[in-house]
């Protein structure tokens, strides 16, 4: 059984996610209720005047939506390659560190390990897309900051 706060958290999540749509589309039955609305000559007029303001409001408040979350997404998108390089290049590190040491018996090996895990990086910057973004946010949402879940 879901709870409320659940419920209403996954609506919300919906309701963000077609937010383009659902405005538009309520621009869409004004308009058509306005036309089929039997009004006299001068509440017509106001009255199309009024949907005319509104769909220029529905407008910017589109492009407004998607311009916040373009910048929600590319910092999104900067934190996740963060995590992932930063993961690459502790493995750099650590291989840099034994390779160092004079007792290294491996230096081959390491240098084989470091160069896989460059490939890996690059592999990784390659594989950038939505669908890799959602994987990784889905296994690390409990760590991302609140502005960005």
């Amino acid at each position: 059984m879901h709870s409320p706060s659940r419920t209403r958290n996954a609506l919300r999540a919906a309701l963000a996610e077609h937010f383009e749509l659902v405005l538009t589309t309520c621009g869409v039955l004004i308009a058509i209720a306005v036309t089929f609305a039997q009004l006299s000559q001068g509440v017509q007029g106001l009255a199309l005047t009024y949907l005319i303001w509104l769909q220029g409001f529905i407008l910017w408040a589109v492009h407004r939506y998607s311009l916040l979350g373009r910048k929600r997404l590319i910092r999104k998108l900067r934190l996740m390659l963060q995590d992932k390089v930063n993961n690459q290049l502790t493995v750099l590190v650590g291989v840099a560190e034994l390779s160092g040491r004079d007792n290294a018996v491996n230096d081959e090996r390491d240098l084989e390990v470091a160069v896989t895990a460059a490939k890996t990086v690059s592999r990784e910057l390659d594989g950038l897309s939505m669908e890799s973004l959602r994987r990784w946010e889905r296994q690390y949402s409990k760590f991302l900051p609140l502005a960005l879940r």
